[in-house]
């Protein structure tokens, strides 16, 4: 499915027609080839177009998927989503990277200690994704539905034509009916002081997530010269979901009065994104400029909570937001003599948004009706070179990176919060080859996570009848020192790798509960200072004639701060976890391509985050697919997700929690028509 772009090393042809051949190649006459990413080109056959971006990147090493669709590099979830190198503006990125297909993508590039080139921001690192450009005269384009057990249905379509220099392309999307269902139960020990005689209850519910989504998107390019084009785009959308849970409260001691309740949280959103994108080839292989312009505003977001008690009480919160996001981007890479490429840029953003806040309760411990407001304001300003050049037979890229970060909160009745610093980001990267197989990369970046805007918000949001969730508008920026040798070894049809790095950060941002008259009241806040060092260790290679194996260990020896009812601590702390995937691909009948099955494992070993304790999770999928012809293509996929648990041990609360979804299965038909190269 996949190909590691390596050094240029000769390549046997493919035999009787095997889609898995891996096909390594150097520079191309469009991109000069930078050492601070690995990159994995999407090979072009059925099983590869019938997945998904999210589903890719399950094959991927250093890449880990947790249940609930959050993307990890190297253990980290603080990671940057790129399309062509730009950062992906859609609220929902996982449903945006559900849009893209194998069909759309050229290389995936996975950048796990990101040069002065790119933002600090996202200390987990980089995922590009590289759409394919070239396109041949005429209409082309794909249509694809799909089917849940869950009673989830999704459909996409792209058109695409060209005539001489215009290009034009449709995007339209959607999605309806439920796609999650799962059941929980807790165990809840509460104390109003410390020391103090516990009130313990337990919690038992679920449903479904039901909702609706349509998006279209139009975009149109010029060539204005063989090396020049210029193009424009517009993204809409808008969605509604319903997410409804029936829950009963249990009582196991006496300050706890049973009771059942009935939640129904909804959420109408609705967005635009306009995009202006230059881009330009130099006449030296290599050497480009872009530049790009975005808006992005939402004409409607509202979340709505609502719960029915068996008591008679009720409780609802109404929250309404505005945002506005501008940004413009420049970029210029130009390779000078052999080995060396200068890279330099700057970045403009500007953040807008506003939230009116309602809520109101007939009963319990949550207090009076309250209305809150409050207006964020963040601006940005950065500038960045770096240049990679020959030393002998080491290839050197050091670069600097600048930032001027501005925030401004405001809030009735609370003050102001003003926040403007300049920061420098040094980083350097060095690479050398120990063979013709074999490549070690040292690198190190200085990178920094600031708190979202939302996360200044100045007042508390109920959560549900006894969870309040706090902002923290003392906030303190997250940074990282991030150290890595990388060591790339490719061989024929095998490729390995090895990822040693450490990062230590400070002011760490974690979760803190504790409890107000009976309600657990969870704060964001700067936990301390953390130190993270492993390995990450992948493989690719044949097993046997038609089957290969793609798999991965990710080793983890962390020290992080802890909480728990004597107080904050630190510990030290071993864990892993890993995934694997076995693919056949049946041989070609005729024109037809062969089927494809595919069977991967997903493994995350427990771990700690200040007062949470999370347990083993897995994930076990089966997928087949069938072409029917070399233009259309079925593929079912049956998943299963182990049950998620953690125990949060604070000073005043404790609590077991597991949560439990049943096994599913999709069904996927695939057609394409046209040429797209």
């Amino acid at each position: 499915m996949f190909a590691f772009d390596a050094p240029a090393i000769s390549q046997a042809p493919p035999v009787n027609g095997q889609s898995d051949v891996i096909e390594v190649v150097g520079t191309r006459s469009d991109q000069a080839l930078k050492i601070d990413r690995r990159t994995y080109r999407v090979q072009q056959n059925p099983h590869s177009a019938q997945k998904d971006s999210i589903q890719l990147l399950r094959g991927l090493p250093a890449v880990t998927i947790t249940s609930d669709d959050r993307i990890m590099l190297l253990g980290s979830g603080n990671v940057t989503i790129q399309v062509d190198g730009r950062t992906v503006s859609d609220p929902d990125t996982i449903a945006y990277l559900r849009t893209l297909h194998g069909s759309d993508l050229e290389r995936i590039e996975v950048i796990t200690n990101p040069s002065a080139q790119y933002s600090a921001a996202g200390t987990g690192g980089i995922i590009n994704f590289v759409l394919r450009k070239k396109q041949s005269e005429g209409v082309s384009g794909n249509a694809s539905g799909e089917l849940s057990s869950y009673g989830h249905g999704y459909f996409d379509g792209v058109l695409k034509s060209k005539h001489r220099k215009w290009t034009y392309e449709l995007h339209a999307g959607g999605r309806a009916g439920a796609s999650r269902h799962s059941t929980y139960h807790k165990f809840r020990s509460v104390e109003q002081s410390p020391g103090g005689p516990p009130t313990i209850n337990t919690e038992s519910g679920g449903g479904p997530l039901r909702g609706n989504e349509v998006e279209g998107s139009a975009k149109i390019t010029y060539d204005v010269t063989p090396r020049t084009s210029v193009s424009a785009k517009i993204i809409g959308a808008t969605a509604n979901d319903i997410s409804t849970n029936d829950a009963e409260f249990t009582g196991l001691t006496p300050g706890f009065v049973s009771f059942g309740e009935r939640q129904r949280f909804s959420t109408a959103v609705s967005f635009v994104i306009s995009e202006l994108n230059f881009d330009h080839k130099g006449r030296i292989d290599g050497e480009t400029l872009a530049a790009s312009l975005r808006v992005f505003g939402n004409p409607r977001q509202r979340e709505r909570n609502s719960a029915d008690f068996s008591d008679g009480g009720a409780l609802f919160t109404d929250k309404r937001k505005r945002f506005l996001f501008a940004e413009g981007q420049i970029d210029w890479q130009h390779p000078m003599a052999k080995g060396q490429i200068l890279s330099i840029g700057g970045l403009w953003n500007s953040n807008r948004i506003s939230e009116d806040y309602t809520f109101a309760s007939t009963s319990g411990p949550l207090g009076p009706p309250v209305f809150d407001q409050f207006h964020a304001v963040e601006d940005e300003l950065a500038a960045y070179a770096t240049l990679q050049r020959q030393v002998g037979t080491w290839t050197v890229m050091p670069g600097m990176r600048i930032e001027r970060n501005s925030r401004r909160v405001t809030s009735p009745a609370e003050p102001d919060v003003s926040i403007s610093r300049t920061y420098v980001f040094p980083t350097l990267h060095v690479e050398h080859p120990l063979s013709r197989t074999l490549d070690v990369t040292l690198s190190y970046s200085k990178r920094i996570d600031r708190p979202g805007l939302n996360d200044l918000r100045p007042y508390p949001l109920v959560q549900d009848v006894i969870t309040v969730k706090q902002a923290n508008p003392r906030l303190l920026d997250q940074s990282v020192d991030a150290y890595e040798i990388n060591l790339k070894y490719h061989r024929k049809k095998l490729d390995a790798g090895l990822i040693v790095y450490d990062r230590e950060t400070a002011h760490l941002f974690s979760q803190s509960y504790s409890s107000v008259n009976g309600v657990s009241l969870v704060t964001i806040i700067n936990a301390g200072h953390s130190r993270d060092r492993g390995a990450e260790i992948d493989v690719s290679t044949p097993v046997v004639r038609r089957v290969k194996l793609m798999a991965s260990v990710n080793l983890f020896d962390s020290r992080t701060p802890v909480g728990n009812a004597t107080g904050p601590t630190s510990e030290d702390t071993f864990r892993y976890t890993a995934n694997g995937t076995l693919e056949w691909d049946g041989p070609d009948r005729g024109k037809t391509p062969g089927d494809v099955a595919q069977l991967q494992w997903v493994y995350n070993g427990p771990w700690r985050q200040f007062e949470l304790h999370y347990s083993v999770w897995n994930q076990l999928s089966l997928s087949y697919t069938h072409s029917f012809s070399h233009t259309v293509s079925a593929s079912g996929t049956l998943t299963y997700n182990g049950p998620n648990r953690h125990r949060l041990f604070a000073s005043l609360v404790q609590e077991n929690f597991r949560d439990q979804s049943p096994a599913e299965f999709k069904v996927k038909l695939l057609k394409t028509f046209g040429t797209n190269k």
